[in-house]
Order: C-alpha cells, then structure tokens, then sequence
C-alpha cells in the first residue's frame, strides 16, 4: 500500500512537473493579432431632444403624481407616476423598472 502511495505521488509530480516550460511560448490566438479583425469604433449619438408634449406630461406627473423611490442593483432614482391610486402608480413604476425595488418616497 505505500508503494503505491509513493508511485501515484511520484506520477502526479513528474506530470505536473512536464506541462510547465520555461521558453515564452505565446497562445495561438495572440501570434496573429495584427492580421485578426479590424477594430470599429462607434460613436453615439446625442440624446434627441424632448418634446413639449413630453415635458408637460413630466411636469404633471412631478405635481400631480405619486412619488416613489427606485433602488436597483446598479443605480438608485425616483419615479413619478399618476393613477387612480397610489397602488395603480406603483403598479406602473414597477412595470417601468424591473428587477429593482419600489418603495414610497420620504
């Protein structure tokens, strides 16, 4: 039994010892980097600018409307929102903004 040990533990070193090389050996995908696709820039564009019927609704939804706060995993910010209820305005920034919670602004 402790022969064995001491061969599976001599096979193990002398395999782990044969894959490690000491030349600088570059991976086939880095030896043809300069032939490899060109790179595209993109460029955005400017955000359009927002309507007058646009604005009067989010001025009306800030004066009128529901107020809550939304907190996602990646940023936090308020939602506005009108309805019948409180209940139907957290209904609608819910559906606005998934996988974040809702809660009732302070």
């Amino acid at each position: 039994m402790r022969r064995l040990i001491v061969l599976a533990t001599g096979v193990f070193l002398l395999s782990a010892a044969g894959q490690a090389t000491a030349a600088p050996f570059a991976p086939a995908g880095f030896s043809r980097a300069g032939s490899g696709a060109p790179i595209v820039l993109v460029q955005t564009t400017a955000p359009k600018d927002e309507t007058l019927k646009q604005k009067a609704k989010r001025i009306w939804r800030n004066l009128a409307g529901y107020k809550f706060d939304v907190t996602c995993p990646f940023a936090s910010r308020t939602c506005a929102e009108t309805g019948k209820d409180r209940d139907d305005a957290r209904g609608k920034c819910i559906s606005r903004n998934p996988l974040c919670w809702v809660s009732d602004a302070k």
